[in-house]
């Protein structure tokens, strides 16, 4: 998880605006920038800037699908990591 997103948690937690949030939205809307706009309330522009910016600080690239891939399950391991739920053994 800190070697996908890392570098975002870095970034958010000193520069502003946040990325994260926009990664999310990015791939909940399976790359369509479009909707990943609106949903944010930014013009495409903007969009498109931040997830250059997400691209360059990861050193990854967005259109690719095991990058994408990769990223929606370190995005997941992190919502359940911040909530607590870990795995019982």
């Amino acid at each position: 998880m800190d070697r996908a997103i890392g570098p975002l948690r870095d970034h958010d937690r000193t520069s502003r605006p946040p990325l994260l949030p926009t990664l999310q939205a990015y791939l909940a809307h399976a790359g369509r920038k479009a909707e990943t706009a609106r949903e944010l309330h930014l013009n495409r522009q903007t969009l498109y800037n931040r997830l250059a910016r997400i691209s360059e600080l990861l050193g990854t690239d967005l259109d690719d699908p095991q990058t994408v891939l990769a990223l929606s399950l370190a995005l997941r391991a992190r919502r359940h990591t911040a909530q607590g739920t870990t795995p019982s053994g």
